[in-house]
Parts: structure tokens; sequence; C-alpha cells
């Protein structure tokens, strides 16, 4: 078994209408940076990482746990970079895959935001992550994941090994929501019809709430047709531009699933803060959040 090597473990309660991180506990290189009270009793919480990203062979353990009405957003201050599981010249024998695991339990009430910065895999890594949610009924969760496939700018793209990823819901102890993808670019042909179709990257925005219902979805999906086309015609003005290709569908029960295709993570990552703020502003009546780094 892969020994842990960063891991965090934070609670957090609500108080007079204020939202506290009541305790927490971290191990090197992980760590909670910053808690900033935001506005409407919002707690901010920000995750650093003082390595240079998910070493090869690491495994990261990351536990948090909302109590009854709190109110809580978290992020990391950068993209989380994977760095390769094997060194140069070396044969598969010699892979060290680096693994995360994520555990949100959310009690009655509370609201939690969670949208970490995009994940990065370098040439020759290897990744599992499995992320595990158990929501007591009226809690909200949105949940954001932005995936590139290297760093373009050096002329990776596609160059990991392996991507595997896992995220199952529970509401109130039933299974709601279960997503698995595997991605092996050396052994899928990722460029083909009825694939990946020539993007690159992908996103998603993940909404859990007994609120979601079948009108809300069709308001979503106008607003984000809008802001879609928006976004192509702002970038055709730099350079040709290949519209963004997503998707909105229903979980089982509470809850959607907004996924995204592009080529250049800034247009997805817009994409997803426009449907991310919308829902804020129209599902859950918040205004708009505006968060610095």
């Amino acid at each position: 078994m892969p020994k842990v090597t960063g891991c965090i473990s934070a609670s957090f309660t609500e108080a007079g209408g204020q939202t506290r991180l009541s305790d927490r506990y971290h191990a090197y290189p992980l760590k909670i940076a910053k808690a900033f009270p935001f506005d409407h009793g919002q707690l901010g919480v920000y995750i650093m990482d003082a390595s240079p990203g998910i070493m090869g062979g690491d495994e990261y353990v990351l536990d948090w746990r909302f109590g009854e009405n709190t109110n809580v957003f978290i992020t990391n201050q950068s993209y989380t970079k994977v760095h390769p599981a094997r060194g140069e010249g070396m044969d598969a024998s010699t892979a060290k895959p680096s693994r995360q695991q994520q555990k949100l339990i959310l009690h009655s009430g509370s609201y939690v935001e969670y949208m970490p910065e995009p994940l990065m895999l370098y040439k020759d890594s290897i990744l599992y992550t499995s992320t595990e949610v158990h929501m007591e009924p009226g809690s909200v969760l949105i949940y954001s994941d932005t995936v590139c496939p290297g760093r373009t700018h050096r002329g990776e793209l596609f160059h990991y090994e392996k991507y595997q990823n896992q995220l199952t819901v529970h509401y109130d102890g039933e299974l709601i929501y279960c997503a698995k993808q595997r991605v092996c670019p050396a052994e899928q042909k990722l460029h083909s019809l009825g694939s990946w179709s020539g993007y690159t990257h992908t996103g998603s925005l993940c909404i859990f709430s007994d609120r979601v219902d079948a009108a809300f979805i069709e308001s979503l999906r106008d607003f984000i047709e809008q802001l879609n086309t928006t976004i192509a015609t702002q970038e055709r003005t730099v350079e040709p531009s290949i519209p963004l290709y997503y998707g909105v569908s229903r979980t089982y029960k509470y809850g959607l699933v907004l996924s995204v295709m592009g080529h250049k993570v800034y247009q997805i990552q817009s994409l997803l803060d426009g449907a991310w703020q919308f829902t804020r502003q129209h599902l859950f009546a918040k205004p708009e959040l505006y968060v610095r780094k």
C-alpha cells in the first residue's frame, strides 16, 4: 500500500449565522493556508501544497466534515500538478502511481462549494483519484473539476500514462450519483469520433441539492447556450475558435452535472464559473461571489 504523504482533516460548525473552522489537522505538504470570512456568513478556505505537486508514489488524503447550517467555499492556491510516476528511460515495472482520496460529509442545512484550480497531468504521470460524498437532507454541494492534458506550451499533449477518477454521492443514505473515468492515452483513440473528437481539456460542474428540478435545468441550459456563444464570439476577435462542447444531465436524484470539453482551460473555466454564479443567484438566492487569489 502507498504511504500517505499529505493529508487534511477539517470540521466546520455554525454559530450566530457565521461558519468557523472548529477542528483541523494537516500533514506536510498539505495545509489549510487561510480561512477568510466572506459575506453572508460564508467561510472561504484555501488549501496549499508546499511541494512542487503530487510526486510519483504520493498519496493525498482529504477528509471534510460540514456541520449543520455551515456555509463553506473551498479552493486551492494553484493548479494541482501531477509529476511523472517513473524516471526518464525507466520501464513500467518501476512506476509509482500517485493517489488522492477525498471524503466529504455534509450535515443537514450545510452549503458547500468545492471549486479547486485545474488538474495538470505531466508526462509519464499516473493518478488515481476518488471522491466520496455523503449528504444529509437539505444539504447542498457544488463541486467543480477541470483537467488539462499536460503542459501544452512544452509540447505535452496526452503524454501522461493514466488518469483514473471516481465520484460517488449518497443523499440520505441512497446512492444518487456515481461516475468513473479511465483515460490511458497510449491505449485509447482519444481523437476519434465518439471519444474526445479532437478536444483536449475537460471540465465539469456538479450541483447536488433537492432544489434541482427540470425547470431550473432548462433555465441553466438556456443561460449556458448564450454564454457559450459569447465566449466563442469574444475569442474569434483574437483568433479562429472552436466553440466549447457541453452537455447538462440530471442525476438519478437531487442533482445535475454540466460537462464541458474544449481546447483552452480559461474558456472552460469561464463557462463553469458563469454556470456556478447563475446557480448561486437563481437556485439559492445568493449574490455573485468573486474570489481573489
